[in-house]
């Protein structure tokens, strides 16, 4: 068989597999169920939420106040096609994980509302019905609650392709081949006193994401040009879930020791849910 025939059913080939993932396609947008309910929502649990969630039952229910900072990418990694590799949204991470460890939050991260509504207050222009009243909301001192704490950090670290190894089989023109490749993140969190400022404690984390990528491909080169035609499956557990299990589990061993000595029998046994109505029954 010639190049150019072995190319030609190369790309019958491909046109089949299109053609086919098309009709799947088709198939389940025109299913009525999918076009009532559409795409299956689902939580952000991590393999560390369930820790956090024991944390908030297992320790007693009064405890410190957090307000978050600014968790900042601070790796530099950009994509041309994606824009900024890690998350943006570090921060909310953090929050719903302090959150759901049980800890109440002090807004810090964006006041930009809260200010606009006392500077109303300040003017006499809130009422609870929102007309011309006597009853206008009052501005009292001391009315903001402090925080205990103040949790401040950044993503540190995003080192692309630390590990990779590739296996192709070549025959003629056509190519097949996988590869499996490794990167790197990281989180560095600590926690402040908001009276003192002084650092009480700091978590330094590191998660490997692993990837492979299969592929098939036909090369032809001519002249100076190198033709590369490929349909492959890549998969790769994605970035922003791997920070968001980072940022679980550093906030987990960042607040244990404000959280209570209770809370060492979750770092050591898997929480589910059920388990919540005995934890109320016994610390809250």
């Amino acid at each position: 068989m010639t190049y150019r025939k072995a190319f030609r059913t190369f790309l019958i080939g491909a046109g089949l597999i299109v053609s086919t993932a098309c009709t799947s396609m088709e198939g389940i947008v025109s299913d009525p169920d999918y076009l009532s309910t559409g795409a299956i929502v689902e939580d952000s649990s991590t393999a560390y939420s369930g820790q956090l969630s024991c944390m908030k039952w297992s320790t007693p229910a009064e405890k410190p106040r957090i307000a978050v900072g600014d968790i900042r990418d601070m790796t530099g990694r950009f994509s041309t096609f994606e824009g900024a590799v890690a998350t943006q949204g570090a921060s909310l991470m953090v929050m719903s994980a302090v959150s759901q460890a049980g800890f109440p939050l002090a807004e810090r991260l964006d006041t930009a509302v809260a200010e606009q509504e006392l500077e109303f207050a300040n003017n006499r222009l809130i009422s609870e019905a929102g007309e011309p009243t006597e009853d206008y909301r009052k501005v009292f001192t001391g009315s903001i609650a402090g925080s205990d704490y103040i949790l401040l950090g950044g993503i540190t670290e995003l080192n692309f392709n630390v590990h990779s190894d590739v296996r192709e089989a070549r025959i003629g023109p056509v190519v097949g081949g996988e590869r499996h490749y490794a990167m790197t993140v990281a989180l560095d969190l600590r926690l402040v006193n908001a009276t003192d400022l002084s650092v009480v404690n700091l978590v330094s984390q590191r998660k490997i994401i692993r990837g492979r990528e299969i592929r098939a491909g036909v090369f032809e080169f001519i002249g100076d040009t190198t033709i590369d035609i490929g349909m492959g499956e890549r998969a790769q557990e994605p970035v922003h879930t791997a920070i968001r299990t980072i940022v679980e589990s550093a906030v987990f061993d960042l607040v244990s020791g404000i959280a209570g000595p209770s809370v060492q029998a979750c770092s050591q046994a898997e929480f589910v849910m059920s388990d919540v109505p005995a934890f109320q029954q016994t610390n809250h």
